[in-house]
């Protein structure tokens, strides 16, 4: 089931460079269909009109798992992301692999259909804030990488939660909160390795008193985020 929305008015932030004389205009013009997606397995439309721009999440999270030579690699995409999940043909490239895309949490997805970008036409601040959009998951990919070359498991996994911290945590008064229910498995394709070693990664964490999980499944940072990392001993409390 889908519906129209104005996207200024879901996402005020595209809008901020509009001249407010023109800001009322705008809201009226750039409207788009938004789509709900329930938990599980989404299977991606394939519809040329959609292929224009692509999809600006409005909530939710999804996950984009890239299945190459029988390992996966996740990418957690949220809030204000522009995607366009159209893989190419594998005959496009020498290395085979495949895409798969999970709804971790429901989501809502507006349409950057081609009545929009027409419409966009006469609002290049908003186009200039999508790619501005699009460059932020580039760097945040970028970033992502290089802390797979971080060792051990434990550091990959005490920067990954920072990491996503910056997104998705909410300070509290016992330190902040991650509000994001990712299983053993999930985790280990965030990070690189296998499930079983996230597990013990996860109890040597723990007991440092730096990442403690939640009743409810989210997770709790305690200290500051590592900015020293050689030296931390996984098997020594550091944090109380």
């Amino acid at each position: 089931m889908s519906r129209d929305v104005r996207i200024l008015e879901i996402d005020p932030e595209l809008g901020l460079r509009i001249p407010a004389s023109e800001i009322g205009r705008a809201r009226a013009a750039l409207t788009a269909r938004v789509a709900s997606l329930p938990c599980g397995r989404w299977e991606v439309p394939h519809d040329d009109d959609l292929g224009a721009v692509g999809f600006l999440m409005i909530e939710g999270l999804l996950a984009r798992d890239v299945v190459l030579a029988g390992h996966t690699a996740t990418e957690l995409i949220g809030e204000g992301d522009v995607l366009q999940p159209w893989s190419p043909s594998r005959d496009e490239g020498l290395v085979r692999y495949h895409v798969l895309w999970h709804v971790l949490a429901p989501v809502k997805l507006a349409t950057l259909d081609t009545k929009l970008t027409r419409a966009l036409a006469e609002f290049p601040q908003v186009t200039g804030a999508l790619l501005e959009r699009a460059m932020r998951r580039t760097l945040r990919m970028s970033l992502h990488q290089a802390l797979l070359q971080l060792s051990p498991v434990e550091t990959r996994l005490l920067v990954l939660f920072w990491y996503l911290a910056e997104r998705w945590g909410h300070v509290t008064p016992d330190g902040i909160a991650v509000r994001l229910r990712l299983s053993h498995e999930v985790l280990g394709q965030l990070v690189g390795s296998q499930r079983a070693s996230v597990t013990t990664g996860l109890r040597h964490i723990d007991e440092s008193g730096r990442v403690v999980r939640r009743a409810d499944g989210s997770w709790l940072l305690r200290g500051s985020p590592p900015d020293e990392l050689a030296g931390i001993d996984w098997h020594q409390q550091a944090v109380v």
